[in-house]
């Protein structure tokens, strides 16, 4: 054979994936994986510690800052390689892998701008408590509910020691004792049921007991309106996360609001 035909036989190397296609495929990977955790914590397959602390908080930031760097090193060779065929691709691996890490990024802020509670109510000098059976419901794992907690000393510098009654005061203002019209427990059921995020627990004449859940990570908080002759209290007080990021007070200007809408 001549070596015109030896070199016409030769089998040509295949060539693997572009790098710039390998990053964008790892970059959507990282919050396609945060999803399904998410999604996974929400239904209880996995639990607070392992699908949101681990998996999330841990695992999640190096994921994004690893495929963060591969996109950067990506787009500079396809810059140099294949800028029009392959740069597109790249600078989308940055942008997705970017905004991961801008998204943990805002979540720090956050920690850092709310003080860390769980637990938000109008009426601290008689406390809203919870009842037994509502108690046995969050079960032992959930964070305690006392009738006057506080801040442990080595939790923040800030607000550490100091009463939630007192945080209260300072960061939800607005979380007063409705005195408008009075409704029946029956009215506020009613209210409650009407958002697929509440879940009616338990109703007394004066008495009115749901569950929250929230539409990401499937958090939950327990709200206890307690219905008076002169006022309406609520409090609002999370089973799962220690850190509301200002949730619980939201949730119980929103249900006074609806209060003074009925």
């Amino acid at each position: 054979m001549t070596q015109q035909g030896e070199e016409h036989h030769k089998v040509k190397p295949r060539k693997g994936p572009p790098l710039a296609l390998i990053a964008f495929a790892a970059s959507v990977a990282t919050p396609l994986f945060l999803l399904l955790v998410m999604m996974a914590t929400h239904i209880r397959a996995l639990s607070y510690t392992l699908g949101f602390l681990t998996l999330t908080l841990d695992l999640g930031p190096k994921l994004a800052m690893a495929t963060l760097a591969f996109a950067g090193l990506s787009l500079l060779v396809s810059l140099f390689m294949a800028p029009l065929r392959y740069g597109p691709w790249a600078l989308a691996a940055v942008l997705i892998s970017g905004g991961v890490l801008g998204g943990y990024a805002a979540y720090d802020k956050a920690l850092k701008m709310y003080p860390p509670i769980y637990d938000v109510a109008t009426n601290w000098d008689r406390p809203v408590s919870l009842s037994d059976a509502l108690i046995a419901d969050r079960g032992a794992d959930a964070l305690p509910a006392p009738d006057n907690p506080r801040v442990p000393h080595n939790e923040s510098v800030e607000w550490g020691g100091k009463t939630i009654a007192a945080i209260n005061a300072a960061t939800c203002p607005q979380a007063q004792t409705y005195k408008g019209k009075i409704p029946t427990a029956e009215q506020i059921a009613n209210m409650l049921s009407a958002d697929k995020r509440y879940t009616v627990f338990g109703t007394a004449p004066w008495r009115v007991e749901a569950v929250y859940q929230d539409n990401f990570y499937g958090f939950k908080s327990d709200i206890i309106f307690r219905i008076d002759p002169d006022g309406v209290d609520i409090r609002s007080v999370g089973r799962d996360n220690p850190r509301d990021l200002g949730g619980d007070c939201r949730r119980v200007v929103n249900l006074l609001n609806k209060l003074k809408a009925m």
